[in-house]
């Protein structure tokens, strides 16, 4: 093996050691995601009023003068119930042996849940 080839080898194992690195935190499977079924959802918004982030932030609760939608955990769109900055979540920011599942409880469809 000459040097050249050495050197290319090296190389490419390098860059894809850079790249594995990089793209590791993403091949991780998500964790405590909401999942909303948009075919059970019937926009009733029980989810945001009941929600402890959104119930003082909701653009419906405030009557159309609430934050940007990526101030909320979730909101009504279109009769359907969207996700939008699940880093506000208490689940996602307050983990503990009991999870929040008020939002999930509200749901008379069983519309959300969350993958863990």
């Amino acid at each position: 093996m000459d040097l050249l080839t050495l050197v290319i080898v090296v190389s490419v194992y390098l860059l894809l050691l850079v790249l594995y690195t990089r793209l590791r935190p993403l091949m991780k499977p998500p964790r405590n995601r909401m999942i909303i079924y948009p075919d059970l959802c019937n926009g009733c918004g029980n989810c945001v009023v009941v929600c402890p982030v959104n119930a003082l932030r909701s653009n419906e609760v405030k009557g159309g003068k609430g934050p940007r939608d990526w101030e909320v955990v979730m909101k009504i769109e279109d009769g359907k119930a969207l996700e939008f900055n699940m880093n506000l979540c208490e689940r996602v920011t307050k983990p503990s042996e009991k999870p929040c599942r008020l939002c999930i409880d509200a749901c008379p469809l069983d519309a959300i849940d969350f993958t863990y």
